[in-house]
């Protein structure tokens, strides 16, 4: 063997985008003293240049800090997708400006995404942008706003829980048509009444 050496990793081999170290020292005299970053843009790459053969989920700038915070992305954060996305594929999420945010695995294909209008498009693996970088925009929606002016008013707990004044129009959620939870609770009723179990029958062999 004549040599030994890493050739290529990942999208990265050693014939792209070389820079010796008086690149970056050049780059930086050039940066702090003529206030120009064109040439150390190009001797340093952003990170979203080895993620460029990940399928790619455009998020919206809403739904941005919740997921660097660990949160799933839903339907209604996400902005536009790639074609020919399958379950469990490792994917990117990005924001409109091209940043990546975060490696994820997707929870729902391309068919799917484009057609349902709720459900859990991916979970994250590993976030890459750091938190706070956009502004918190949880807690802002219809729902929660609704929830919070109903805590006001007493007609849900501090914590946001039902109450035996809390209107049934509350309980009701329209998922296409599905009106009985896992639980057995039907959707515009009191949850508090209808939420029991029900008896189970006695077979002949129990007598």
């Amino acid at each position: 063997m004549e040599e030994l050496r890493r050739i290529r990793t990942g999208v990265i081999s050693e014939d792209d985008h070389l820079s010796t170290m008086h690149d970056v020292l050049d780059a930086q005299w050039m940066l702090e003293n003529e206030k120009d970053e064109s040439y150390l843009r190009k001797v340093i790459l952003p990170c979203e240049y080895l993620l460029t053969n990940y399928k790619r989920v455009v998020v919206k700038d809403s739904a941005v800090n919740a997921v660097c915070y660990g949160a799933k992305l839903m339907i209604p954060g996400l902005a536009r997708f790639d074609d020919g996305i399958e379950r469990d594929d490792l994917i990117i999420i990005m924001t409109t400006k091209g940043e990546a945010v975060a490696l994820a695995y997707a929870e729902m294909t391309t068919s799917q995404m484009a057609s349902v209008d709720h459900g859990i498009v991916a979970r994250s693996k590993r976030v890459i942008m750091d938190r706070d970088t956009y502004p918190r925009r949880w807690g802002l929606g219809p729902t929660a706003l609704k929830k919070r002016s109903m805590m006001k008013e007493g007609l849900l707990d501090k914590y946001g829980r039902p109450q035996n004044n809390t209107p049934s129009d509350w309980f009701y959620v329209d998922y296409g048509g599905v009106k009985t939870n896992a639980e057995g609770v039907r959707y515009g009723t009191d949850p508090g009444k209808s939420g029991s179990k029900r008896a189970r029958p006695v077979d002949d062999d129990d007598e």
